[in-house]
């Protein structure tokens, strides 16, 4: 992955000379912002903002930065969504505003209880559903749903924002929104083509199938791990 100019190759010098990297790049200029920690923050595009706007914002871990920035800025409600066993703690310490509104499940594409898989440094937080051999034995069950599952057990019919920090399960929730026709106006992911049982092609598809969709690049960040794309 290399970057030249207001462009980034998700792939390397060999992929974009046989034609397989995909160029990513701002497709639409709308207003955005970046709200949050330099840690925790992610581009939202401000384009019909309002307070009535559904927030879905899952993986909050240990920073809910972006979360309260959107509440202060635009008085929106939050839905904030995280299994990891720590993160209830936090949560409880933060004292968040009534807006913030925490589930103690995760996302996927499907309805199960699922093996938490803890990361290998015990003072880092991120669990993934993904294979980690190193910590299987530590695993923990905790509920998963799908977004459409979450969405009629809340009551509503669309989203305005959603926001995926999940740890590689983004690739099936999006080919879910996607197959299903799920009504999201905006999508702000950190895809984890870093991790090292994640393909960066699962990252390079997932944004073609998302194009496809009519969804288009407004931000990407200096990785072109986090991107935020559009319904348009």
């Amino acid at each position: 992955m290399f970057r030249v100019n207001n462009k980034i190759w998700l792939g390397t010098f060999r992929d974009v000379c046989l034609g397989r990297a995909y160029v990513l790049e701002n497709q639409i200029d709308i207003p955005r912002a970046v709200l949050g920690s330099k840690y925790g923050g992610h581009c939202v595009g401000l384009d019909d903002m309002d307070h009535n706007d559904v927030v879905y914002s899952f993986g909050v871990g240990e920073d809910i930065s972006f979360d309260l920035e959107l509440i202060s800025r635009f008085d929106v409600t939050v839905y904030a969504f995280d299994p990891t066993p720590r993160v209830s703690t936090f949560i409880k310490k933060q004292q968040p505003p009534a807006k913030f509104k925490m589930h103690h499940y995760g996302l996927s594409d499907r309805d199960s209880f699922l093996p938490f898989n803890p990361p290998v440094n015990e003072e880092h937080i991120s669990h993934t559903l993904l294979e980690r051999t190193e910590t299987c034995d530590r695993s923990v069950l905790v509920p998963f749903k799908r977004l459409k599952t979450i969405m009629r057990e809340l009551g509503h019919f669309r989203i305005d924002i959603l926001k995926m920090d999940i740890e590689g399960s983004e690739y099936g929730v999006i080919e879910d929104i996607i197959t299903h026709e799920i009504d999201v106006r905006q999508i702000l992911v950190e895809f984890h083509h870093q991790l090292e049982n994640v393909d960066l092609e699962l990252t390079r598809r997932a944004l073609r199938n998302l194009n496809r969709a009519g969804y288009k690049v407004f931000n990407f960040s200096q990785t072109g791990r986090e991107i935020s794309l559009m319904k348009t």
